[in-house]
């Protein structure tokens, strides 16, 4: 039946959240009127408590005077004084709170289930962190310390992705419950319920087949001074706004849990719960809690003893204010002419007194210091009061830190003094408990297809926590893709066959024991010549290390030693490796031999040219050497046979004379020349001529 009603949820409503049965109403359910009647039985034996608790909730936001009072001090023109000594305090255990904050782990019932436990705190952990459980925890504390009570709502709601589970805050002012119920966790309650304001045309889109009982609901109304529309209406209607109060209730029939939503004109919605704990039982959505719980079933927070001397400072501060600012005046009768103008004068700081003659000295004024000191130390013992309430922890330690104490005696000493709030951190605690163990119920019901978590544990490296998927199939996809085992972090198979217990840890000590602990293993580890105290104990009691589970496991991996699979590709990898050097060797030795023939060739080639070049010159300067001697003998020759020309006077000896003449200047430019033609080809381009075996053989002109 509870599984045909929760398919039913999920087709209905767009939130996720449309109970409603479809088969004829039980006759011995609550009719409309008696389930009004329930809301505002609990309403009126709550009425005192919840006036305190918004009073409470008054001072703690620094509204801490009457109007009375203010009119008072305005009357004495003295300021409206408030020292809050109780929000310091709610701050400081707010504080607390968020250094205390752990996550759920889950126990196996059976050995077979150990390995799947951790999957379910990844799912756990997975819905805590997307519903940001850890600041509505906040909220929740801050409503215990203050009010007295709070809560949560665990349910469903279908997306686009699938079934999400969700977490919301109840306020405490949208509570409601039975009125004899006297345990701090609501365990004894017959039906709890929370109620809501809203506007009348979404209420009719979330209802539309209950319109008439919404027209209806604007035209009655009913005495509220908190379960109402903010600023507070107390109507169960706002015919000018065109807002209606819808309450919820989940009530306790036998041995199951049935809901209903209403409003003052009828029912809107109701059903049979659709949730199942892991044993099949019936599972209601909402989970109060409170603080402290009195005789007359009334909830109350840790502000509650603190009104006292919160009311006490704020009074005697205003009080010694008030005598240190005026003054008593004693005097003979007749000593002034009017004690009222003598009263106005020694009341303003630039008064004249005028006294009578002859009364000087028998007029005093009596400042009343003693009083005054008296409320001052009075105040000094309020304050103190409060600081001492709730458990002293900051000032446990504070009073250590001046002495030479170690950071473990410090914590020790703060541990002492959070003793006093062990009892409404307990009742925190168990909500925590009752929290994650509905969540792990939804998840045992509502995901029942293939589902993936994100582990956020390596930042640097996300991986996938797999839900109801088989795991040989997984092994299989693991093969076909290797790289699937870099990012699946494992998998869990069916969730709803898992047997679990949810747990909470106590939260830890502090840091301080921890890197005490810390630094005297690494002292010890110094003076461990043997090898006795193993590094990985070292690394494991480092605190606030980052992936510390993930370093731990690389080194029992690199411990354990390479498999025989790596080993063989370790060993073909340093075949590779040695290849890769020969050839990279035999690459340097070939690129320099091929380089040294080239040298060895250029060297040979500007040899030749040098010799050539060498011969060429010399050859040059031989031919100029033998045409100058060669014209140097022809021209002693001529010189010869002029001067015998001249001595015998022959006129065909001169003829001679001149063409031996002429005949030497043609052969000596013919020399000339011939020696230009041989230096222009001996400076022209050539070629080296090499035989059929690549040696040179000779040179010619280069084409």
């Amino acid at each position: 039946m509870a599984a045909q009603n929760v398919a039913t949820i999920l087709e209905f409503r767009p939130s996720g959240r449309g109970f409603e049965m479809e088969r004829e109403r039980d006759d011995d359910l609550p009719t409309a009127a008696q389930l009004v009647d329930m809301f505002e039985a609990s309403e009126d034996a709550s009425y005192e408590a919840r006036q305190l608790a918004e009073r409470d909730r008054d001072y703690v936001d620094n509204i801490q005077l009457t109007a009375e009072e203010k009119a008072a001090l305005r009357k004495r023109k003295q300021p409206e004084i408030i020292i809050n000594r109780i929000k310091r305090k709610v701050d400081f255990l707010k504080g607390y709170e968020m250094a205390q904050r752990v996550d759920p782990r889950a126990l196996p019932r059976t050995p077979r289930h150990e390995q799947d436990a951790e999957g379910v705190e990844q799912a756990l952990r997975y819905v805590a962190d997307d519903q940001r459980f850890d600041h509505k925890r906040s909220q929740v504390w801050d409503n215990l310390l203050v009010e007295g009570a709070g809560g949560y709502r665990v349910a469903v709601k279908e997306t686009n992705y699938g079934i999400d589970i969700t977490i919301d805050r109840v306020p405490w002012d949208r509570m409601f419950y039975d009125p004899h119920s006297s345990e701090a966790d609501f365990s004894d309650a017959r039906y709890v319920g929370l109620v809501k304001w809203m506007d009348y045309d979404e209420a009719k889109r979330l209802y539309p087949d209950a319109v008439d009982a919404l027209t209806d609901t604007l035209n009655q109304s009913s005495v509220s001074d908190t379960f109402d529309d903010k600023p507070r209406w107390k109507v169960w209607a706002d015919k000018k706004r065109r807002r209606v109060r819808i309450c919820q209730i989940w009530m306790l029939r036998g041995e199951e849990w049935w809901f209903a939503e209403y409003t003052k004109g009828g029912i809107l919605r109701e059903g049979e719960s659709p949730y199942r704990t892991d044993k099949d039982e019936s599972d209601c959505e909402l989970i109060f809690g409170s603080a402290y719980v009195n005789r007359d079933n009334d909830r109350y927070g840790i502000v509650r003893e603190m009104i006292g001397p919160q009311d006490e400072i704020n009074k005697r501060r205003s009080k010694a204010l008030h005598l240190l600012n005026v003054n008593q005046t004693t005097m003979e009768k007749g000593a002034v002419d009017n004690v009222e103008t003598y009263r106005r004068e020694a009341a303003r700081p630039d008064g004249v007194k005028q006294v009578n003659p002859g009364f000087f000295e028998k007029v005093r004024d009596d400042t009343r210091l003693d009083l005054a000191q008296g409320h001052l130390n009075l105040l000094q013992e309020a304050k103190n009061e409060i600081d001492m309430m709730a458990g002293n922890i900051a000032l446990q330690g504070n009073a250590l830190q001046k002495s030479a104490a170690s950071g473990k005696a410090i914590i020790a000493s703060q541990q002492g003094g959070a003793m006093e709030i062990a009892p409404i951190m307990d009742s925190l605690r168990d909500l925590d408990t009752r929290v994650y163990r509905a969540v792990w119920y939804r998840i045992r019901q509502f995901w029942t297809a293939e589902k993936w978590v994100r582990v956020t544990d390596d930042e640097r490296n996300i991986k996938w926590l797999g839900l109801n998927v088989d795991p040989q199939r997984l092994e299989m996809a693991m093969q076909v893709d290797p790289s699937l085992q870099q990012r699946v972090a494992g998998a869990v198979g069916n969730i709803a066959q898992l047997d679990c217990d949810i747990i909470i840890d106590d939260a830890p000590d502090g840091l301080t024991p921890q890197l005490e602990q810390f630094q005297s293993l690494v002292e010890l580890k110094k003076m461990d010549a043997n090898g006795e105290l193993p590094f990985r104990a070292i690394v494991k009691a480092m605190p606030n290390l980052k992936n510390k589970e993930q370093v731990l496991a690389e080194m029992d991996q690199a411990g354990q030693g390479p498999n025989a699979e790596q080993l063989a590709a370790a060993q073909q990898m340093q075949i590779q490796q040695m290849l890769a050097v020969k050839q990279a060797e035999n690459n340097v030795m070939l690129e320099a031999e091929q380089r040294k023939a080239q040298i060895s060739v250029e060297t040979k080639r500007q040899e030749s040219l040098i010799d050539i070049e060498q011969h060429r010159a010399e050859a040059e300067i031989d031919a100029q050497v033998k045409l100058d001697e060669a014209s140097q003998d022809q021209e002693r020759e001529v010189d010869t046979v002029r001067k015998k020309a001249d001595a015998d006077g022959s006129t065909a000896i001169a003829g001679a004379l001149e063409t031996l003449v002429q005949s030497t200047i043609q052969s000596n430019a013919m020399i000339a020349d011939a020696v230009r033609q041989m230096s222009a080809a001996s400076s022209a381009p050539k070629r080296i001529v090499r035989g059929p075996d690549g040696r040179a053989v000779g040179v010619e002109p280069a084409i």
